[in-house]
């Protein structure tokens, strides 16, 4: 009883983040799913002739191409993680808005919060300096 309650709120906790997939690997899509799937995926790839926006917000020529190869390879039955991996290989790492953190990516990973920690850093020293000059 205990054990199929925390089976139902993991579910429930995995489907609300969005680390379920709509379809096992291999099984392709269609209609609705299919949509949904694809702008999905679409919001987690960059442009390539806009930097700044996502192929779902983008409306160049590459990001209607790059849109229907989705469609396409989720059609074929490739998973969302394939179908990233395959992008990536093809374009080069910078085409994942949130791109995964490897060695490659670590730095920009890192940066952020290097940089607040100097701040911090920086802020306490100051402080410090302030209170043994009073």
């Amino acid at each position: 009883m205990i054990h199929r309650f925390f089976v139902t709120i993991a579910t429930l906790f995995a489907f609300t983040l969005g680390f379920m997939m709509p379809a096992a690997a291999g099984e392709a899509l269609s209609g609705a799913a299919l949509q949904q799937e694809a702008i999905a995926i679409s919001k987690l790839l960059r442009c390539p002739a806009s930097p700044n926006l996502t192929l779902y917000d983008s409306e160049t020529a590459i990001a209607s191409e790059l849109k229907g190869q989705i469609y396409e390879k989720l059609r074929d039955g490739m998973s969302r993680e394939e179908i990233l991996t395959f992008m990536a290989e093809r374009y080069g790492e910078s085409i994942r808005y949130k791109p995964d953190l490897n060695a490659g990516t670590a730095i920009l990973w890192a940066a952020p919060w290097l940089a607040f920690l100097a701040v911090i850093f920086f802020l306490v020293r100051r402080v410090r300096r302030t209170q043994k000059q009073q």
